[in-house]
């Protein structure tokens, strides 16, 4: 749908782009990770060392990159709403691209740590010692709360700004119903304020549970986990199913494009199948007997032997 000549050449192709591979990677590690564990099959990372530092750093980048590449499609829609003017200055795709792989590779670094002391113990696949803490401090910090709270400005600051140049434009036309609407923005805005609602449940019982870590109340902490957690995982896991489906319902745009892209295809598939050149009948000869014809048609009947 972002190959659209007409959205192609915006910035915010560009984070939805990245955003569809990085949700598409943390969706096929969840059915993954879920076949593993219903049909008891042996785990991939407990294979050896090296798989073990693989699988987690899989894990680890497409988890943390998804929620910040969210904040930098706000960022791109708050200077497009909030300072029109520098647009074409901060709102390009050269620049939209070197944002993205900025976030990979500071995502990078910071998994670094944990990559390095990440092995077998005890046959299972884990981090040691005091990386643990940063790792929670960073699935806690870093992945959950920050990306919310800047989703949550940013869309606050954008909604506040929409709605006031909606009313002065309205003050100068008659008819409300004559007055334009930002329809590029909204579903934009939508996919950023729908990004808060599934990261927050998680944020919050992230917090929760380690503070009963620090509190020392381990029971407590492993009911709250055992309980709460597969709900909020289904909901944290619709934060990477979700833009698509927003696109489609929220702008009659994205629907159109779509509907020509689908139809585009259907018809080049006719035409192909159309097109395709049918055997003729003389064409087909057996291999079998193809030795036998040239003999045959090389061979005076007097030379053909008895049967």
């Amino acid at each position: 749908m972002m190959s659209d000549s007409n959205l192609s050449s915006l910035s915010y192709s560009v984070y939805l782009k990245f955003l569809a591979v990085s949700d598409s990677l943390v969706l096929s590690e969840a059915v993954f990770q879920q076949t593993q564990i219903r049909f008891n099959l042996p785990m991939v990372a407990d294979t050896n060392d090296a798989l073990c530092k693989l699988v987690i750093g899989y894990q680890l980048l497409t988890k943390f990159l998804s929620p910040w590449l969210v904040v930098g499609l706000t960022l791109d829609r708050f200077v497009c709403v909030c300072f029109p003017l520098t647009r074409g200055i901060f709102c390009t795709m050269k620049k939209a691209t070197a944002v993205c792989s900025c976030m990979i590779a500071v995502v990078i670094v910071l998994l670094i740590p944990n990559l390095v002391v990440a092995n077998l113990k005890y046959d299972r696949c884990q981090s040691a010692g005091q990386v643990t803490y940063y790792f929670m401090f960073l699935n806690l910090i870093v992945s959950t709360l920050l990306p919310c709270v800047v989703i949550l400005v940013f869309n606050i600051v954008i909604i506040a700004r929409i709605r006031r140049s909606n009313e002065f434009r309205n003050t100068f036309i008659r008819n409300r119903a004559e007055s334009t609407k930002d329809s590029s923005t909204r579903p934009l805005v939508l996919i950023s304020i729908l990004a808060f609602v599934t990261l927050l449940p998680v944020s919050t019982s992230d917090v929760v549970f380690v503070l009963l870590l620090l509190l020392k109340t381990d029971r407590k902490a492993a009911l709250l986990s055992n309980r709460l957690w597969p709900a909020l995982h289904i909901i944290y896991l619709l934060n990477f199913t979700q833009n698509f489906f927003i696109l489609m319902a929220s702008s009659q745009n994205y629907r159109q494009i779509m509907k020509r892209k689908l139809g585009c295809f259907f018809y080049k598939w006719k035409q192909t199948r159309h097109n395709a050149p049918a055997p003729s009948v003389g064409s087909i000869v057996n291999a079998d007997d193809s030795p036998m014809s040239v003999a045959t048609s090389n061979t005076t009947p007097s030379e053909m032997p008895d049967p």
